[in-house]
């Protein structure tokens, strides 16, 4: 499991956070721009809600707890 604060950046990050239903927070140059589920993955993007994020231009911080 990861800790709260901890950055996403392996598949196997976003396989346990999909698997767990653990919300993640995602940044985009240090800003805060969503927090939510992972739906989905593939070694390109995140989709967390609605929306898919390339996973080169965001961070993805694990939220357990929330």
């Amino acid at each position: 499991m990861h800790a709260f604060g901890s950055e996403l950046k392996q598949d196997s990050h976003f396989q346990d956070h999909l698997e767990h239903a653990i919300p993640v927070q995602i940044y985009r140059h240090g800003i805060h721009v969503d927090i939510g589920w992972i739906r989905d993955f593939d070694e390109h993007a995140v989709l967390v809600g609605d929306t898919l994020y390339r996973r080169t231009a965001y961070s993805f911080i694990s939220r357990p707890g929330y």
